[in-house]
């Protein structure tokens, strides 16, 4: 029995390129970008024709705040109004990025965000000097939101309604102003501020030690070292904006004041900040010509030093153990001393029991010449006693005769 595939072939052929070529369906999403207090948002996008699109919108917080289907068009086009936001947030509705999840009954799925944004005003902010003279470079700010003037003056501010203390910073010799303003979005404010020359400006350059280095540092900065090491700071002075070189800068830190030496056009102090974990204030005050700055004021966190904590350590461990080893020393010399003068001390005694040896041999030679002696002087005991009586008797007869020959002569 013979096959005829030619039929398999072309059907083969003719399924092929079906299989290899069609696109496969997919959705698309999409919405404007930021919405606003009181507006409704509107979700569209593009899917197969006629099919059923679910939409689920989640708020910043995560939780689904919206949910519901649509079915696309012949076209495959979509579209769907979802909810309006409230005129203030509240309740789920709060300022965030929200996003949206599309998905189809064939599980195809796509997403986007939105941003949920208060309607902002644009403030504009002209900053002059007393002769209306427009100032450059001065920092304006409305808590967070902040801008620089250019060189007309001017610096513009996006901000939502609400009541804002306006704070400008001009560079040198101009002081820094505030102003209260209020403001309603979304209608658009203009602000004109006045900043007055400041006669003596005190301003911090750079602050330095082993792991910092701030540049321009402002009053209030906060300042992140380690102890056991030296801060050095940076300060200019300006008089009537003009740098002066014969100010008095001072700084006070942990009870101890600095004086600054001026060099090179800067007032510069090494401050010791010890190594213990610590925070301070370092306060600088400049005086010139009878007059003081306001005061800079630079927060600063110590942190411990590990590694010039564990140095000074050994440091002292090693003076210890030298002045334990002169100490020893001290105490070898003493004992060599101490035995020097038992050795002298023994051989005096050495000296003394051979004398004492030698006195008790005299006293025995005596002791046998007085023995001997003893029995000489026995022997002769009787003579002595004899001669005695005839010496006596002598004398007597002596006498006699010598009465007698007196009686003769008489």
């Amino acid at each position: 029995m013979r096959f005829n595939f030619l039929p398999l072939i072309l059907l083969t052929f003719l399924v092929v390129p079906v299989i290899s070529f069609a696109s496969p369906a997919i959705i698309t999403v999409s919405t404007q970008p930021v919405y606003h207090p009181g507006q409704t948002v509107f979700i569209e996008g593009t899917t197969s024709p006629n099919t059923l699109v679910g939409v689920t919108i989640y708020n910043p917080s995560g939780s689904v705040i919206y949910s519901n289907t649509t079915t696309s068009s012949s076209t495959g086009a979509y579209q769907l109004k979802a909810f309006t936001f409230p005129s203030s947030p509240t309740g789920p509705y709060q300022f965030g990025t929200y996003t949206v999840h599309v998905g189809t009954s064939q599980g195809l799925t796509n997403s986007t965000t939105f941003q949920f944004q208060p309607l902002l005003s644009t403030v504009t902010v002209i900053v002059v000097n007393p002769q209306g003279t427009p100032v450059s470079g001065a920092t304006v700010q409305a808590n967070s939101v902040q801008n620089v003037t250019n060189g007309s003056g001017m610096a513009t501010l996006q901000l939502p309604s609400g009541t804002y203390t306006l704070r400008v910073v001009p560079p040198a010799p101009y002081a820094t102003a505030e102003e209260n303003i209020t403001v309603t979005a979304p209608q658009p404010l203009t602000v004109k501020v006045t900043v007055q020359v400041q006669a003596l400006i005190l301003s911090v350059v750079k602050v330095i030690s082993p792991n910092v280095n701030l540049q321009n540092v402002q009053s209030g900065t906060g300042i992140t070292m380690l102890g056991g090491t030296t801060l050095t700071v940076y300060t200019t002075v300006t008089y009537l904006g003009q740098p002066v070189s014969g100010a008095t800068v001072t700084a006070t830190y942990n009870g101890t004041t600095y004086t600054a030496q001026y060099m090179n056009g800067n007032y510069v102090f090494n401050v010791t900040v010890n190594n213990v974990q610590y925070e301070s204030d370092l306060q600088i005050v400049a005086t010139y010509a009878g007059m003081n700055s306001n005061q800079v004021t630079l927060p600063l966190t110590v942190n411990l030093n590990e590694q010039a904590a564990i140095s000074n350590t050994l440091s002292s461990l090693n003076a210890s153990l030298i002045s334990l080893t002169n100490t020893v020393n001290s105490l070898s010399g003493t004992v060599s001393s101490l035995t020097n003068t038992v050795n002298s001390l023994t051989q005096k005694l050495s000296s003394l029991n051979a004398s004492i040896t030698s006195l008790q041999s005299s006293v025995q030679t005596l002791n046998s010449e007085y023995s001997s002696l003893s029995g000489r002087v026995g022997s002769i005991s009787g003579t002595v006693d004899i001669a005695l009586a005839v010496s006596v008797i002598a004398i007597i007869i002596a006498i006699v005769v010598l009465i007698l020959l007196f009686r003769k002569v008489s």
